[in-house]
């Protein structure tokens, strides 16, 4: 299958063969390593002509053909907005920010510009941390409706090595998280592969295996839990319907918290798409805070690390059950 008009590079002289998904995600950044295994598995990368693996090793002088329309829009500049950004910390390389729930990370169906994308372009508007301009920056995500830390890579150096370190898994995360029911026993580990739900093609799905393997399109999941407190709310003597719970994700799967703690049969309180169909608290979004931040500076090499107290609405209530005993 022929790659149509299209992006192409030359592999330049050098003592290493790279391999071919390496090579292209050293030149386009804002390609992730997923999506362009996906490109070539389906043929949109060719190499002097014809389609490769993407364990391939390249050899010099060869010609890599990417197709066009695969390609991120650069050339469009992501438009800024004047939203108000709590920075609680910030040097030449790097920003972390306390986002708000109901926040968008960057522009999607639905939320064109008013997203965290555009107001960091607001406030840096001649950051160089991201090639592509729809994700300036931005080195991880939290869903729209999880507050709490992110880090903002303000260079091009500064972007590589924090997304080397969140590759290598060398950054330390910790969710607050309040979920149905008494959770036991209150230190586990959830180990369960995660995967695209089978049907509803916007949820995320569990997929365990008992010999520890993956089923194809599924991922592996880790994710560390203690149970900090149980909290009773108009319950008889003795029962604990709430369980307040620190989670350290060692993966970073889309929605792993959410869908962890709902196959552990807790879910976390507030959550419209995991959680129970009818909430027993009227909490307006899910009850999800990104709480602590712990990487190496990717300048200074020193270690870095950040706390974010729960926002007033879920501190609130965390004040609403302990009150009601």
């Amino acid at each position: 299958m022929a790659v149509p008009a299209a992006w192409s590079g030359q592999v330049e002289a050098a003592t290493a063969r790279p391999r071919l998904d390496y090579w292209l995600a050293q030149r386009h950044p804002a390609l992730s390593r997923t999506r362009i295994q996906r490109l070539i598995r389906s043929e949109q990368v060719s190499v002097d002509g014809r389609a490769a693996r993407a364990s391939v090793r390249l050899q010099p002088g060869q010609t890599v053909t990417l197709a066009r329309t695969e390609l991120p829009r650069a050339e469009e500049p992501l438009p800024s907005y004047p939203l108000a950004l709590d920075v609680i910390y910030e040097d030449a390389a790097l920003a972390v920010i306390d986002k708000p729930a109901g926040l968008v990370m960057h522009p999607a169906p639905g939320h064109p510009q008013r997203t965290l994308a555009n107001a960091v372009m607001h406030r840096w508007p001649d950051l160089q941390g991201n090639p592509d301009r729809t994700r300036p920056g931005i080195v991880h995500r939290l869903d729209k409706d999880t507050s709490g830390l992110v880090v903002i890579a303000k260079t091009h150096r500064a972007l590589h090595a924090l997304q080397d370190q969140f590759k290598r898994r060398r950054v330390r995360k910790t969710y607050l998280t309040l979920v149905d029911g008494f959770l036991e026993p209150r230190v586990g580990v959830v180990d369960v592969p995660l995967g695209r739900h089978p049907r509803q093609r916007q949820r995320q799905a569990a997929f365990p295996a008992e010999d520890g393997s993956c089923r194809p399109g599924a991922r592996q999941a880790r994710s560390l839990y203690r149970v900090t407190r149980y909290l009773q709310r108009l319950a008889p003597p003795g029962t604990w319907p709430f369980s307040l719970v620190e989670v350290e994700p060692e993966t970073g799967r889309t929605h792993q918290i959410r869908v962890h703690m709902a196959y552990l049969g807790h879910p976390v309180v507030g959550d419209a798409t995991y959680g129970l169909r009818k909430p027993r608290l009227p909490l307006p979004r899910h009850f999800l805070h990104a709480a602590y931040l712990a990487f190496q500076h990717p300048v200074r090499e020193q270690p870095m690390q950040f706390h974010s107290s729960l926002p007033d609405d879920l501190a609130a209530c965390v004040r609403a059950l302990t009150a009601a005993r």
